[in-house]
């Protein structure tokens, strides 16, 4: 369903996650260029169930796709007005200070 990197360090705790047909993508349009690295959104693949644990934990999220992005919003995380959109897919960041 979703590839994830989940890294704890002494500050924060980060989620990365993105549709897997994203991974490995690289979106443009007319403002950016935006590539849905390996090294940072990770190669596990997390289900629904355990993304919304992590998600929990999470101080900082980047999410990438329609899917990831639909789901968070379903479960509180992000704002459907909030989002960005590159190259016409979903992008949302969370920060809790």
């Amino acid at each position: 369903m979703f590839y994830h990197n989940f890294t704890e360090t002494e500050d924060h705790v980060v989620l990365a996650v993105c549709d897997k047909n994203l991974l490995g993508k690289l979106l443009e349009d007319e403002k950016m260029s935006f590539k849905v690295s390996e090294s940072f959104y990770g190669t596990q693949s997390i289900q629904k169930d355990e993304l919304l644990k992590k998600a929990k934990k999470s101080t900082i999220i980047n999410a990438v796709g329609g899917d990831v992005v639909s789901f968070l919003i379903e479960n509180g995380f992000f704002d459907q007005e909030k989002i960005l959109k590159i190259d016409g897919v979903d992008h949302a960041q969370m920060v809790r200070i």
